[in-house]
């Protein structure tokens, strides 16, 4: 795995309150059944909220696979809507939790997109959701293309 690691500091926005707003190209390395050939785009909005930070924007690109039922290759247009709301790491908080995008000052941009993006990918990534999948005779696509005499 690359190291595409992205850390943006929020330390203005957590001791000033200042807004911060990040627009970055992340790259993701292949993940699942899932591969990102082009970097997504990246939009937040960074803002204070108490002593933790709301993030509001939005995560876009294209992810690729492959059918689970026919083996095309798929593209899968991504836009994912991002509100989150952190607050500061504690020392008794769960390195694995929720927050665990935030060390000190710095937030993993890199880390919560890629967090983001994978709950929002489907479990199962198909090219269209009535798609028949291969046919068992002949073991092409079962289409109208294919020839073989339907199951009883």
């Amino acid at each position: 795995m690359k190291d595409h690691r992205t850390n943006v500091g929020i330390g203005g926005v957590l001791h000033t309150g200042r807004e911060l707003h990040v627009l970055e190209t992340i790259e993701l390395d292949e993940f699942a059944s899932y591969r990102f050939e082009a970097p997504l785009e990246v939009s937040l909005r960074i803002r204070r909220a108490g002593t933790g930070l709301d993030l509001n924007g939005t995560i876009s690109g294209v992810a690729e696979g492959t059918c689970a039922r026919c083996l095309d290759d798929v593209r899968l247009p991504l836009t994912v809507d991002v509100e989150e709301r952190f607050d500061p790491p504690s020392e008794n908080d769960d390195p694995l939790g929720e927050s665990n995008v935030l060390v000190g000052d710095e937030l993993d941009l890199q880390d919560l997109v890629r967090q983001l993006v994978d709950s929002a990918l489907p479990i199962v990534l198909l090219c269209a959701e009535d798609c028949t999948g291969l046919c068992t005779k002949c073991g092409f696509k079962a289409d109208p293309h294919c020839r073989c005499t339907p199951p009883e």
